[in-house]
């Protein structure tokens, strides 16, 4: 899709907004999967749950960040930046969305495997920062083993896809609400100017 079918890109509010709908859209949605993902990490007998505000803020800044390389990614930096200054906000602790997303980049620059997608990289990214250890989680001897089984096992990383797939139709009702209150121009400045400053 071109930039300009998309004229919002470079607004922080934007990116904002967008965040907002998506973590109210996705938690209701997200539920179901996330049990599986549970049922399916106890039979292959992993010391891991799905569940939370932490699972719920992985999946929702993973989708934030499919959007971003389906749509803005060509933009550089500075659209780079304004997706991050602007999604921090929807967050209630605001050093996350900058954090996970450096965390996306890093994994997509260097993926688990040479052949993984950036798809499958932010699938992954889910996967290894989304869970909580349970009580049989005895020490660091199991994340290589977390790791290895849930990586190779098809199951979990096709749940892990769905969890990482924006439901359909949310950005074009972003952008079509966005166009109708969008903010004027001192206050998209003030907005950036705002999440540079609390960076």
């Amino acid at each position: 899709m071109s930039n300009s079918s998309s004229p919002y890109l470079n607004d922080a509010p934007f990116w904002y907004l967008l965040a907002r709908r998506m973590y109210g859209h996705s938690e209701e949605e997200l539920q179901p999967l996330f049990d599986s993902l549970n049922r399916r990490s106890k039979a292959l007998g992993l010391p891991i749950v799905f569940s939370g505000v932490k699972a719920l803020s992985w999946a929702v800044v993973c989708r934030v960040f499919v959007f971003y390389d389906q749509r803005a990614s060509a933009m550089g930096r500075t659209g780079y930046l304004r997706m991050v200054n602007g999604s921090k906000q929807a967050f209630s602790h605001g050093r996350f969305a900058p954090v996970a997303f450096k965390r996306l980049v890093a994994n997509i620059a260097y993926p688990s495997s040479p052949d993984r997608t950036v798809t499958e990289s932010i699938a992954d990214t889910f996967l290894a920062n989304g869970l909580t250890v349970t009580e049989e989680y005895n020490d660091s001897s199991w994340d290589d083993i977390i790791l290895s089984r849930s990586l190779s096992d098809a199951e979990m990383m096709e749940l892990c896809d769905r969890i990482i797939r924006p439901p359909a139709g949310l950005w074009e009702d972003v952008v079509a609400n966005y166009g109708r209150h969008r903010p004027g121009f001192f206050s998209r400045v003030f907005f950036n100017l705002k999440s540079w400053i609390l960076s």
